[in-house]
Formats: structure tokens, sequence, C-alpha cells
């Protein structure tokens, strides 16, 4: 018995270790099939990643993460697919970047900051409403809507960039560039109080997941809707609630890109934090500690990966293979652990 309570403890780590030394494993097989030396290109992605520099770079592009990781800790929980992060992301953006200028002229500086990051959570919220209500009320499959409100966004916000929001003083095409005296304030070299709002963010839902009232009936309605509604749950109701909350914190983090890091948005500016998000948030099982060192670690391959393709011309995508690598292992380890454990017990 102790033997098993041991194994359960121990099994969320040893399938992420599993997980990560596999892809990572694959991922050398795959470069020396490309003729790049592996071991010469993991010393660059470290290299990038543990420098003073890489260090700054990776807590920045960690921000964005950690908020729209937050978000899908709840969405996930209620058995919802929201995979339209990436569209709610930039509409946030777009929303912020036009903003900006007009509320700043009129604002100081944080009262300004606290309505603009509330123009991105609601923005982003917003985008995601159509997919909740046929998801919620009409059960259409909302992998499809969200991914279709993916590339609505993706050209909808390029187009609004290129025309009527884009800035005529200057000829690429963005929106006007927001002072560094009216963004969010640094803590050191770079990185903003962003990051901590998202350590916050994470950590407080994974509080509420556990800790809460409201938190439990969510988890209820992801496991069993028919539980759902038999204990009185009304699952209509917190099903919206999770979608949009979802959304909202994706476009906070758009907001963030723009406030923060930016200043600006560009036009067909997409970084495409949801993969990555969604990955982690289901590796890290939806623990807040766990999620926060994920999306540390995946924003260090980020950085590593990008440093990898300018030196040794490494693929622009082998760290987003590496990062779908990590996902596949780290379920058949879960399989197999499923498996034994089941035989265990019989």
């Amino acid at each position: 018995m102790n033997e098993m309570g041991w194994t359960e403890r121990l099994r969320p780590y040893i399938s992420l270790m599993f997980a990560i030394i596999a892809s990572f494993t694959v991922g050398a097989f795959l470069l020396w099939i490309l003729g790049i030396n592996p071991l010469r290109a993991y010393q660059v992605l470290f290299e990038a990643g543990l420098g003073k520099l890489g260090i700054t770079q990776t807590l920045i592009k960690m921000t964005p993460l950690l908020m729209i990781s937050a978000g899908l800790m709840i969405v996930l929980s209620a058995g919802i697919w929201n995979l339209g992060e990436d569209g709610q992301f930039l509409i946030g953006a777009i929303l912020v970047g036009v903003a900006a200028p007009i509320i700043n002229a009129y604002l100081p500086k944080i009262p300004a900051l606290l309505i603009l990051g509330m123009i991105g959570f609601l923005g982003g919220a917003a985008w995601a409403i159509i997919p909740a209500v046929l998801r919620i009320w009409y059960g259409l499959n909302e992998i499809i809507t969200t991914i279709m409100t993916d590339y609505l966004a993706i050209y909808l916000t390029s187009w609004l960039v290129k025309g009527p929001f884009r800035d005529p003083s200057v000829i690429p095409p963005q929106t006007p560039v927001i002072p560094l005296v009216r963004r969010i304030p640094q803590i050191w070299g770079g990185v903003h109080i962003g990051l901590i709002i998202g350590v916050v963010a994470v950590l407080g839902v994974h509080f509420l997941m556990r800790n809460s009232t409201i938190g439990w009936k969510i988890l209820v309605v992801g496991k069993s809707i028919k539980t759902a509604v038999h204990t009185g749950i009304p699952v209509a109701r917190l099903s919206m609630m999770a979608f949009l909350l979802s959304a909202g914190f994706a476009g906070l983090a758009g907001a963030n890109g723009v406030l923060g890091v930016k200043g600006l948005f560009q036009g067909d500016w997409n970084p495409a934090y949801g993969f990555t998000a969604f990955a982690l948030v289901y590796m890290a099982r939806f623990k807040g500690g766990t999620v926060i060192f994920l999306a540390y670690f995946f924003s260090f391959l980020l950085l590593g990966g990008q440093m990898m393709s300018l030196r040794l011309g490494t693929p622009v995508f082998f760290v987003t293979i590496l990062e779908g690598l990590m996902l596949i292992f780290f379920v058949v380890n879960e399989y197999l652990f499923q498996h034994v454990l089941e035989r265990r017990r019989s």
C-alpha cells in the first residue's frame, strides 16, 4: 500500500522527466538526419537560455504563457477545449494598441494601465462569446469553432492594422507607439510587473480550483455533466464563466504584449502561444507550481530554438516539434503507468 502511494505521488514527475528526456533524444536523432550535430545544437540552446540576457528574455517570454495558462487551467477543468487563445490574444492586443493613445491622453499612468488591461481582458472574452454560446446552448464542437475564430482574428487584426487602425506617420503597418514612460513598470532589465501578475494568476487559479466551492463545481462539470445536473450545479452558467475567463486571460496576455514589451501592435504579428500553453498545462496536470516551472522551461526552449536557427540553421519549427513530442511521450507514459497500476490492483 505504501509502495502504491509513493508510485502515485511520484508519477507526475516521472512522466514529466520521461517526456522531456525522450523528446530531446528523438530531437537529437532528427537533427542528425538533417546533418546538424545534436550536441552542438543543444549546447547553443542551453548557452542562449542560461546567460544573463537569456534568463531575462526567458522571463519576458514566460509572462504571456503564464496568463494564458491560468485561463486554460479553468476552462480545461470544466471539460471545455478552448483552442482559440491565439485569436483572443490578438483581439485583446489590437484593442489595447488602438485605445492606449486615446486613454493616455486623458488619464495618469496607473489608472490608464488598469483600464487598458481591462480592455484587453474584455476584448479577449468578447471574442469567445459566439463559440461559447454555440457550444453550451447548441452543442457545437468548440474545438472547431474556436480554431475558426483564431483564423478570423489573425486576418481581421492584420487588415485593421493595415487599414483603419494604421498609424499614418510611419511606413510599417502598426498602431501608434506607446511611450516608454506609459508602459508597464519594469522590475529589472526589461522584465516588468506583468510577470508577477502572471505568477499570481496561476497560483490564484490553482487555489481557487482546489479550495473553493466554485472550483469544486467546475471540476464536477468537467468530469460529469450528468452528475453536475443531478446535484443542482448550474452547468451552463459555470461553463460560460470558465470559457470567458479563459479567453479573458488570453486577451490580458495580448495587452501585456503591447503594454509591456512591444509598445504597439504590428501587422501580421502572431506569437502563437496557444499550443505551448495548452501542452504545458496538461503536462503540469493543472498544478500551479508545475505550470510556472514549465512556463519557464518552454520559454527557455523558444529562446534557445531561435538562437539554434540563427547560428546553426535548424528549422524554425524545431522547438514546436519538441513540444509536440513531449506531449506525446507524456500521454504514452501516463497510459503505461495507469496500465501497470491497474494490473497491480487486480
